[in-house]
């Protein structure tokens, strides 16, 4: 650049040829004026420049120009790669030096370097866009006095189980006991999170297929991530997956670390989830007659006249109870319904209700906080199926099965609700699709401890995946690609049956950690019981669809606006105060209307 128009900068790197490079020019405090440069400054200064061929980006302005000798030690010091200013300010720097980026927000330079290979998808070497330059932890960026070398992470699918009991739900929540919280700090023990970035988990992108509530179990559920695949304190011989379950509780196990493409988001790319319910047959038997529960069904059933005969379960209901003495108690009761089996006829009308909610349909009465005009209510269910009963410590148990595209907070739990209270009061499974119109009803959710997330499946995202392998074999055939670096770029599929051996440990895995502590939680606490006894003390109106024609009456409605659940709470007899804090602890700490279960 000729002198003629400006005069260079004392503190300016110039070329071969003595000229000012004005991207590289420091910022003079606007209080100070700069003498003009000596000649041996600017030699120095010519000389360094070439013999370091890098760009170099000047301090804080000062009021006075830096001595020669300082730039030197500063030329020298960028070019061995530490407290460079383009690596530790996020500023320009020159040819071959990091382009830096909004260092403040993500902590490295956009893509690690203009040079810095490729891995652009998968957080290969260098970064890529999709890893926003995060393929290794601080590489060309950081906090400018963090000198040691970092480890490489790299995206991946975790596929963990967990027993969600004395959790908060699973989704991260300051404050709160939850999964993944739990599973985070696990992981940052065992080295694969930084110490960096062991403070957020959103410093590696953390994400889910699924959120559940508060006490609600996982047979499989899948987070992504982005892991330090290789932790120093992991020894060679041991998988990944058993150095991982080593900081994990019991509760929570680790069952395979996948790679993944850098475009895999486990919640949006789910095709369908999977989840199952399991309760005692006996809660599909009537409330106790003198109960203010049985003495409106009683007397729905008196107004609402019908020439339909009783269902297998209400007949069974009213056998059991004329055999029961009028004064026993609620443990008394209690043991003689563990006791009682259901019938086929009774499974029979229990299957014809649950198919009735199969079918996409608008499910904004089995949510919270959305309104039935409310597009994103409307839901797939694909199947849902129950299973033949078994007997645990003298209870029968049936599970219920559900498959669909994806479920809102409190759904399932609220389905199960609904299915139990028409089973128990002889409601017929026409006032199902009425539950689907824009009449706004009271629907009780049931105890989170029967839910169980069986998996979620990736069937289109699993087919991207053998097909993109498939071009790789290709690739290497052809002679166009090693297969080291085939295998580099190779992802696995999500799918159980695909991981050896997982299959197996996800079953002992359900029957010890989840079912057998159910059963137990159910025979010490008699969950269960206590939440019907607690919903046949409620005095009002909210249930009176419930009744032998399976119609909505106006007033069982609730208006835009009203909170079902307030008047339950407020009209509750004594009887069943005192489980209001269980009810509490059930909720989850998400946000209502997102998928969930």
């Amino acid at each position: 650049m000729s002198s003629t128009k400006r005069e260079a900068s004392p503190l300016a790197v110039t070329d071969n040829a003595g000229n000012e490079t004005p991207s590289k020019r420091a910022r003079l405090d606007d209080s100070a004026a700069a003498p003009a440069a000596t000649a041996p400054e600017a030699a120095a200064a010519a000389a360094a420049s070439a013999s370091s061929a890098i760009a170099v980006q000047s301090g804080p302005s000062t009021p006075a120009p830096a001595p020669a000798a300082t730039k030197e030690l500063k030329l020298e010091g960028d070019k061995a790669g530490t407290d460079s200013p383009s690596a530790g300010k996020g500023k320009r720097g020159g040819r071959g030096g990091a382009r830096g980026g909004k260092q403040d927000r993500r902590g490295s330079g956009r893509g690690g370097g203009r040079g810095g290979g490729n891995g652009r998808r998968d957080g290969a070497a260098g970064g890529g866009r999709e890893d926003r330059g995060e393929g290794a932890e601080g590489a060309g960026a950081g906090d400018g006095d963090d000198k040691k070398d970092k480890l490489p992470k790299r995206k991946v699918a975790v596929l963990l189980g967990y027993n969600g009991i004395g959790y908060k739900g699973s989704q991260v929540n300051p404050g709160m006991e939850t999964v993944e919280g739990e599973v985070f700090k696990a992981f940052a023990k065992a080295g694969a999170i930084s110490d960096d970035n062991s403070t957020n988990p959103q410093k590696v992108s953390l994400a889910r297929a699924a959120r559940t509530d508060a006490g609600v179990h996982a047979a499989l559920n899948v987070l992504a991530l982005k892991l330090i695949l290789s932790p120093p304190s992991k020894a060679p011989e041991t998988s990944l997956e058993d150095h991982l379950n080593a900081f994990l509780p019991p509760a929570i196990r680790v069952w395979s670390v996948l790679r993944v493409q850098g475009s895999f988001d486990p919640r949006r790319l789910c095709d369908q989830r999977q989840y199952e319910y399991t309760l005692p047959t006996h809660v599909l038997l009537g409330p106790k007659p003198s109960s203010p529960m049985g003495q409106m069904l009683a007397r729905s059933r008196a107004e609402l006249a019908s020439s339909t005969p009783p269902g297998a379960i209400q007949q069974a209901s009213d056998s059991f109870w004329a055999a029961q003495p009028a004064e026993s108690s609620f443990g008394d009761d209690v043991q003689a319904k563990k006791a009682w089996r259901i019938t086929p006829e009774g499974m029979a009308q229990a299957r014809e209700f649950l198919s009735a909610y199969e079918g996409s349909h608008n499910f904004y009465n089995f949510t919270v906080g959305k309104d039935f005009r409310d597009r994103s209510c409307q839901r797939v269910m694909r199947k849902l199926e129950l299973s033949e009963p078994i007997v645990v410590n003298d209870t029968e148990y049936v599970s219920v099965t559900f498959i669909g595209q994806s479920f809102m907070l409190h759904q399932i739990r609220k389905m199960i609700g609904l299915f139990i209270l028409a089973l128990r009061s002889s409601t017929p499974a026409s006032l199902v699709p009425e539950t689907f119109g824009p009449s706004r009803i009271h629907v009780p959710k049931a105890p989170s401890l029967g839910l169980l997330l069986v998996a979620p499946h990736y069937v289109e995202y699993n087919r991207r995946v053998v097909e993109a392998n498939a071009k790789l074999d290709q690739l290497i055939q052809a002679g166009r690609l090693t297969p080291d670096a085939a295998e580099e770029q190779r992802r696995a599929e999500i799918d159980p049956k695909k991981v050896e051996g997982m299959e197996a440990k996800v079953d002992e895995f359900k029957r010890k950690q989840v079912y057998e502590r159910m059963w137990q939680v159910e025979e010490e606490g008699l969950t269960f019981s206590k939440w019907l006894n607690y919903l046949d003390q409620f005095v009002g109106a909210d249930f009176e669809y419930l009744n032998p024609k399976g119609v909505i009456p106006s007033s069982a409605t609730f208006t835009k606006g009203e909170n079902p659940e307030r008047p339950r709470q407020a009209a509750a007899a004594a009887g069943g105060a005192a489980l209001q804090p269980q009810e509490a602890e059930s909720d989850d700490e998400g946000v209502a209307g997102e998928d969930d279960g």
